[in-house]
This record gives C-alpha cells, structure tokens and sequence, in this order.
C-alpha cells in the first residue's frame, strides 16, 4: 500500500456518505482492491483497539452495514467490478471502518520512516 492511498483514506473518513460514493467511483482499481483491504483488515483482525472503541465500531457495523455487502468486500474471490459496487452501496457505513485503520496505516509508515 503506497503512502498516497494513506492520504485517500484519511480525506475519505471525513466525507459524507454520498461523497465517497463518488470518490469510490474515481478510484482506480489497486485502490478499490486497497480499500477492500482495509475493510477486510478492520472486520477480521485486531488492530489493537481499546473496548470502547471496538464496541463503537461493532455497533456502528450492526446499524449501517449490510453483511452480505461487506462479504463482497472482503473477499478477494469476488471481481473487482463488484466489489466496487459494494463499496459504493455501503456508502454510510464505510467513513467509520475507514477511520478506524487509518491510525494504524499512518503508524506502519512512520515506523518505517525512523528505522
């Protein structure tokens, strides 16, 4: 993952559910294929965040998220073309899993950066 797809990631947890639809639109296809693996990340691994927080994002998973979408998502198997369209139908629910990895992105290239 290049550090520019850091910066897509932290500009995409500040926007509006119709916004990143049409951001997702854009995007070419490694960073569809990024963004999926984003999602997979925060979904299906420990990033290390505190009770609260995993609470939150569970919660917030529950409300805004259609299973069935972030099982497209995840899975690598599925095209890439929908797995496109699932990204853009999960517009709502997709700021917030965003936010939750983009701490954790930024923190893999600093430590990168000092060593």
């Amino acid at each position: 993952m290049k550090r520019t797809f850091v910066s897509v990631l932290k500009m995409m947890k500040n926007l509006g559910s119709a916004d990143v639809k049409d951001v997702i639109e854009h995007l070419n296809d490694d960073s569809i294929d990024n963004l999926c693996e984003c999602v997979f990340n925060v979904i299906n691994t420990d990033l290390k965040l505190s009770k609260a927080k995993k609470m939150k994002l569970r919660n917030h998973i529950k409300k805004n998220c259609c299973l069935s979408n972030l099982k497209k998502i995840t899975n690598k198997k599925v095209p890439l073309f929908k797995r496109r369209k699932a990204l853009q139908m999960e517009g709502r629910g997709l700021p917030m899993l965003i936010a939750s990895v983009v701490p954790f992105l930024i923190s893999l290239f600093t430590r990168k950066k000092h060593q």
